[in-house]
């Protein structure tokens, strides 16, 4: 059983939507008009959040707590 979802941000969210397109970084980058660190940034704090190592597990769980 899940826990209760964790709080992400509106942009957590675009980009969760962009890694289940299966865009890769620098794609994600370019779409929202932020730097590539910036997305790694934010992935690593989604990880964190989600408690996961992987984009994989990251949109099983984003899905399962309604995010996506």
């Amino acid at each position: 059983p899940l826990n209760s979802p964790p709080k992400i941000t509106t942009r957590e969210i675009e980009i969760l939507q962009l890694i289940s397109k299966g865009y890769r970084n620098n794609k994600i980058a370019t779409e929202l008009n932020i730097s590539p660190e910036t997305v790694k940034k934010h992935l690593s704090n989604l990880f964190k959040k989600m408690d996961v190592d992987n984009r994989i597990t990251l949109i099983i769980k984003s899905e399962a707590y309604g995010y996506l």
